[in-house]
């Protein structure tokens, strides 16, 4: 009975102090828009702290000129960012409805997070590494754009939107689309790539599967550590042509992810 009483003190005492948290955070935050420019980006945010935007602007910042090299991205114009402090207001602004995702770029050169933490999220993640992800489906979609505007013959190119959507949503690979972003924000947990790797996935399967954000960082630190960061850029532009910038079979990459990942994790 004894033991009982404590557990409940403890867990009453965790309750209060949660929403005690909640409620002073709700208080203290930035409660209007404001914006904070840098020199590639413009930051959106409202419902979070001054230093929790300054800390994504650093990291943006600090990252900008590795990953668009590491990608060869031509020159790319300011980047539209927008933290939001809940799953609402993130799905209100973006215009996804009923959406749970944390993040999601909107073309070249715009992208909306969540600002995770205990108050809004049951497993909250790293809402700096979000930026940097989410950043790098704008350098992905800036690369891939300027490619097609370049090869497009005249005559389309009044109707550039509609033709470059449909190549990319049939052509580009999904668990590509984010592999790669997990790779520049450093998205790995040893633990959760094993969890997924116990299922056997196949590149195919992780293009509708949350386990990509589990094993993506994997995929692409093995092209990295196989073929050199070099090929990054040459897959994009690609659309993922393993035949001739890999000079292997899809089933043939697959294998050697799986036996990289097996005797590294």
């Amino acid at each position: 009975m004894r033991i009982l009483k404590i557990i409940l003190l403890v867990v009453s005492v965790v309750i209060v102090g949660y929403f005690i948290g909640k409620t002073l955070r709700s208080t203290s935050v930035v409660g209007e828009p404001t914006e904070l420019k840098t020199t590639h980006f413009v930051i959106t945010y409202k419902g979070t702290y001054e230093e929790e935007a300054r800390a994504v602007a650093d990291s943006l910042e600090g990252n900008y000129e590795r990953i668009r090299t590491n990608l060869n991205d031509p020159d790319h114009e300011i980047i539209n960012v927008f933290i939001h402090a809940t799953q609402a207001d993130f799905n209100n602004g973006t215009g996804l409805i009923n959406s749970g995702a944390n993040g999601t770029s909107r073309g070249p050169n715009e992208f909306h997070f969540i600002w995770t933490n205990w108050f809004n999220s049951v497993f909250p993640n790293d809402p700096v590494k979000t930026a940097i992800h989410e950043f790098t489906h704008c350098v992905q979609l800036n690369i891939l754009i300027k490619e097609a505007q370049r090869e497009l013959p005249p005559e389309e190119i009044q109707n550039f939107d509609e033709v470059f959507e449909t190549k990319f949503i049939s052509e580009y690979p999904p668990w590509f689309w984010e592999a790669i972003c997990d790779y520049e924000a450093g998205m790995v947990n040893k633990l959760s790539v094993k969890y997924a790797m116990r299922k056997k996935p196949t590149l195919r399967s992780l293009n509708n599967s949350n386990q990509i954000y589990n094993v993506g960082y994997t995929i692409i630190e093995y092209i990295v550590e196989e073929w050199g960061e070099d090929k990054l850029p040459q897959l994009i532009r690609s659309y993922v042509d393993f035949e001739s910038v890999l000079n292997v079979s899809e089933s043939e990459f697959e294998n050697g992810w799986i036996d990289f990942v097996n005797k590294k994790y």
